[in-house]
C-alpha cells in the first residue's frame, strides 16, 4: 500500500506540473508516453469552474499502472484515491481547489445541469437564470468517499478496459446574510427615506459568506469585536450627512426577537446533491447610538474614558490603584456620554482640584444635558478643593461642579468626602455636596433634610490646617 501511495503522488505531481487538460473518455497528447509505459488507469479531478494553483479549469489526473495496483485478500484490485489537497501528496498547496465565493462540498461522480420542472435553467441559488443573470448551476450525485477503495476489476466502479474515472468538484455558493435593523423601543424593522426617490427603504445590510460570526465584547479592551459583521450603512449617517458611530447591541433569528443569534451562523446544504437548502439567513439586530464599551476593570474605564463615551459596567470597579481620568474632572465641556451601571459600584475614586482658574470641579467637572448616569453606586469618593477658584461663577461638588438641565441621574448613590482646603479663600464660587449648581434628578431637599437630622453626614475642621472635610453617605 505504501508503494502504491508513493507512485500515486509522484504521477499526480508530474501531471499537475504539465497542466494536463483532458476530456473524459479521450486520451490526449500528455498521456502518450505514459500509455506506452503502461500507465493506463486514470483518475481525473475536474475542478469544474474552480482553480488549481490560481489557474482556471486545470484538472489534476492521477495515473496508475495496472500491475502496480494493490491486490486485496479477496482478490480485488483496489486503489485508495487521494483528495488533491491531501498532505500525503507532499503538502502541495497548488493542489487545493478553490473558487471565489464558493466552498467545496466534495468530489462527486455525477453532475447534471440544474433546471426546474419546466426545464428552465436555474442558478446555484435555485433562481431562474433569466431573472438572476447568473450562470446555470449543477446538481451533483454520488459523492466520493476517500476512506473507501476504488475497485478497478470485476464489478467495481472502474474497469481497466475503460481506463477512466472523473470526479467533479462540487461547488456550493456562499450563503446570503440579510441584516435588518430593528427599533428596540417598538420592535419594528427600521426604514429610512431614499434621498433620490423619496421612498421608504429598509435599513439593512447584506453580505455573502461561508459563515458569519456574531460580534463579541473583548474583556481585555472593553471594545466590541465585530468579526466582519456588517453594519447597515443608513445607521451611520447623521441628518446633516456626516458619519456617526453606532455600536452593535444584539441579533435575533426572528422578527419578534425571541431567538437570540449567538456564535457562528451559516445556511444549510444537502450533501447528497451539493445544493443549498437554506440559502439566506435573516438576522434582526439592535444598535446603540455612539461608541459603547463594556467595562470590567478600572483600568479599562481609564483607557476608554471620553467626554462623550458610553459605558456598560459589567463588574464593580476599584480605583484604589487607578487614576481617575483627568479630562472627566477638569474639562469644562463636560461629560455628555452614558454610564449604565447595572447595579455595580465605582469605588475609591480620588480627585484633587488645584487650579485657581477652573470653573467647575468634581469627579465630573460638568455633567452635560445629554448625559445619562443610571443604576450605579459611587462609594468612598474623595474630592479635594485644594485651591478655591478666582473665576466668577465657578462651582464645585463631590459628583460634579454643575449638572445641566436635561441630564439624567437615575438610581445613583453617592458616598464619600468633600475636602475644602485651607487655601480656599472666600470668593464668588459655589460648593455643594453633590454638585455646586445644577438641575437633573438630584434631590437637594432630601440631602438638606438628612443634614438637619444628622444622618450619615459629618463635618470635620482641622484647627491647624484649616481643612474642612464633609463626609456623607453610607
Amino acid at each position: 500500500m505504501k508503494k502504491q501511495v508513493k507512485l500515486l503522488c509522484l504521477v499526480a505531481l508530474l501531471l499537475a506540473v504539465i497542466a494536463c487538460i483532458t476530456a473524459c473518455g479521450k486520451r490526449d497528447e500528455p498521456y502518450k508516453d505514459l500509455d506506452e509505459q503502461g500507465y493506463t488507469v486514470s483518475i481525473r479531478f475536474d475542478v469544474n469552474g474552480g482553480m488549481f494553483a490560481g489557474i482556471n479549469d486545470v484538472s489534476v489526473v492521477d495515473v496508475y499502472h495496472p500491475d502496480d495496483i494493490h491486490t486485496a485478500d479477496n482478490g480485488e484490485k483496489q486503489i485508495y484515491l487521494l483528495d488533491p489537497s491531501d498532505k500525503r501528496r507532499g503538502e502541495q498547496s497548488a493542489l487545493t481547489a478553490s473558487k471565489n465565493d464558493y466552498f467545496l462540498a466534495g468530489w462527486y461522480q455525477e453532475r447534471t445541469p440544474r433546471v426546474n420542472e419546466q426545464g428552465e435553467a436555474l442558478d446555484d441559488y435555485g433562481q431562474l437564470c433569466s431573472e438572476s443573470g447568473k450562470a446555470q448551476g449543477y446538481v451533483y450525485g454520488k459523492p466520493w468517499d476517500f476512506s473507501k477503495p476504488l475497485v478497478i476489476d470485476g464489478e467495481g466502479e472502474l474497469n481497466v478496459n475503460e481506463n477512466y474515472l472523473t470526479l467533479y468538484a462540487a461547488w456550493v455558493p456562499y450563503f446570503n446574510f440579510e441584516i435588518y435593523a430593528v427599533d428596540p423601543a417598538t420592535g419594528e424593522v427600521m426604514y429610512t427615506k431614499d434621498e433620490t426617490s423619496g421612498k421608504l427603504v429598509t435599513v439593512s445590510a447584506t453580505t455573502q459568506a461561508l459563515f458569519l460570526e456574531m460580534p463579541e465584547w473583548d474583556q481585555n479592551t472593553g471594545k466590541i469585536n465585530m468579526k466582519k459583521f456588517p453594519t447597515p450603512e443608513a445607521l451611520t449617517k447623521a441628518e446633516d450627512g456626516s458619519k456617526k458611530d453606532v455600536t452593535f447591541g444584539a441579533a435575533y433569528l426572528d422578527a419578534a426577537m425571541t431567538q437570540p443569534a449567538t456564535g457562528t451562523l451559516a445556511g444549510t446544504w444537502d450533501p447528497v446533491t451539493a445544493t443549498l437548502t437554506t440559502d439566506t439567513v435573516k438576522l434582526y439586530t439592535t444598535w446603540m447610538e455612539g461608541e459603547w464599551f463594556h467595562i470590567y476593570t478600572a483600568k479599562q474605564f481609564f483607557d476608554n474614558s471620553k467626554l462623550d463615551g458610553n459605558y456598560i459596567l459589567c463588574a464593580d470597579l476599584d480605583f484604589s490603584e487607578t487614576v481617575w481620568k483627568p479630562i472627566l474632572a477638569t474639562n469644562e465641556k463636560g461629560f455628555t456620554g452614558k454610564i449604565l451601571g447595572n447595579g455595580h459600584t465605582m469605588a475609591n475614586i480620588s480627585v484633587e482640584q488645584a487650579n485657581t482658574s477652573q470653573l467647575q470641579g468634581g469627579i465630573f467637572a460638568n455633567i452635560g444635558a445629554a448625559a445619562e448616569i443610571r443604576d450605579v453606586k459611587f462609594e468612598n469618593v474623595t474630592y479635594t478643593i485644594g485651591a478655591g477658584s478666582r473665576m466668577q461663577g465657578a462651582s464645585f461638588g463631590l459628583l460634579a461642579g454643575t449638572v445641566a438641565d436635561g441630564a439624567v441621574l437615575e438610581q445613583v448613590t453617592l458616598s464619600g468626602s468633600l475636602v475644602i482646603g485651607a487655601k480656599c479663600f472666600p470668593g464668588d464660587y459655589t460648593v455643594g455636596l453633590v454638585c455646586g449648581t445644577g438641575y437633573a434628578d438630584v434631590d437637594h431637599a432630601n440631602i438638606t433634610a438628612s443634614a438637619e437630622e444628622g444622618a450619615n453626614i459629618t463635618v470635620d475642621t482641622d484647627a491647624e490646617s484649616g481643612v474642612v472635610t464633609v463626609t456623607f453617605g453610607s
